[in-house]
């Protein structure tokens, strides 16, 4: 099944891309085409959200190595806990540096090579700007990033979506080499299709 955009115009419905026009013309007059449909939101729009995300992957540099900043918190939140119940506290510091550098030594052994992923990258900043749900998995729950498909978010949804995606780039990753939000702005506006 072809998947079809289709653009409502004085003559009717016409393919939205010339992709999709060709994809029309293939089908013979008084063929009957069946689908789902729906409103698109701004395409132009949607571009703009995609140049601010490859600008933030374009300048970020992963950190923490193996150890995710979930466990990390984890394990400090138990060190702490053991350190107020005995009232000495920074008195498991040590152990605890010195159990997450061996954790990051084991895991390196296991896993060489980690590849950075520019969808993990959109899944993480979306989830770090608090469009996420919690799953229940086999490890317990954990977050997922809300899914920003066209048939699942309209235009009215995606703007604070994209407002608050992009206050997470500039405090994760572009505040550290844009002197201002605009500049930041601007430079995705070069590279964006939109502009």
């Amino acid at each position: 099944m072809a998947d079809l955009a289709l653009v409502k115009t004085a003559n009717g419905l016409m393919g939205a891309t010339a992709a999709d026009q060709e994809l029309i013309q293939k089908y013979k007059a008084g063929s009957v085409i069946r689908g789902k449909f729906a409103k698109m939101r701004n395409p132009r729009f949607h571009g703009k959200f995609f140049a601010m995300l490859d600008l933030s992957w374009d300048y970020w540099e992963p950190r923490g190595g193996l150890v995710p900043r979930q466990e990390m918190r984890g394990i400090e939140g138990l060190a702490k806990f053991f350190e107020a119940q005995s009232g000495k506290p920074g008195q498991l510091s040590a152990a605890v540096a010195a159990y997450i550098e061996s954790l990051e030594i084991s895991r390196a052994e296991r896993f060489p090579a980690v590849d950075k992923s520019r969808e993990a990258f959109r899944e993480w900043v979306t989830i770090e700007a608090g469009h996420f749900h919690l799953v229940r998995t086999p490890d317990g729950v954990r977050k997922e990033a809300k899914s920003i498909s066209w048939a699942s978010m309209d235009d009215t949804a995606f703007q604070p979506l994209y407002r608050d995606v992009f206050n997470a780039c500039w405090r994760l990753v572009l505040s550290a080499h844009f002197e201002s939000e605009e500049a930041a702005l601007s430079a995705a506006d070069q590279i964006g299709s939109y502009a």
